[in-house]
C-alpha cells in the first residue's frame, strides 16, 4: 500500500505533496535525477509480471489473490526472482526526460529546488 504525504523541504521550506509506493496493482518509480513520478500498471508489464507472480509461494497481494493462482496455475512460463522483476521493471520504465533513470529507490525530490531532503508534515491519503 503507498502513501502520499505532505510534506516540507528542509532546504527552500516549500510544501509538497510526495508519494512513497506503489498499491496493489501498479509500481511507484522516481527518476533519480529529477524526482518525477511514474507509475507503472501490473498490465503495462505483461510478461515481466507474470514471470514475477508466477514464482510467489502466495499471492502478491490480498486484492490480487484471485487473479494471483490463476496465473501461478495457469501461465507456462519461468518464473522470475524479486531482484530479476525489479531490475526489468527499471529497465522497462526507461529513462527520464531529464535524462535520469527511474529506480524503486529514488526519493520524490522537491518541486523547488531539487532537494530530496524533506520532512514529512502529515499523512493525507493511504492508497492501493
Amino acid at each position: 500500500m503507498g502513501s502520499r504525504y505532505e510534506v516540507i523541504c528542509k532546504d527552500c521550506g516549500k510544501k509538497y505533496d510526495a508519494n512513497y509506493g506503489g498499491g496493489f496493482s501498479t509500481h511507484l518509480l522516481h527518476c533519480d535525477k529529477c524526482g518525477k513520478e511514474k507509475w507503472i500498471g501490473f498490465r503495462d508489464l505483461g510478461e515481466i509480471h507474470l514471470k514475477y507472480v508466477k514464482g510467489l509461494d502466495t499471492p502478491y497481494s490480498i486484492a490480487t489473490e484471485e487473479s494471483d493462482k490463476y496465473i501461478q496455475d495457469t501461465y507456462p512460463g519461468d518464473p522470475i526472482n524479486e531482484d530479476e522483476y525489479f531490475r526489468l521493471i527499471e529497465e522497462f520504465a526507461g529513462k527520464c526526460e531529464c535524462g535520469g533513470i527511474y529506480t524503486f529507490d529514488a526519493k520524490p525530490r522537491c518541486p523547488k529546488c531539487g532537494s530530496k531532503d524533506a520532512k514529512s508534515a502529515t499523512l493525507t491519503v493511504l492508497y492501493d
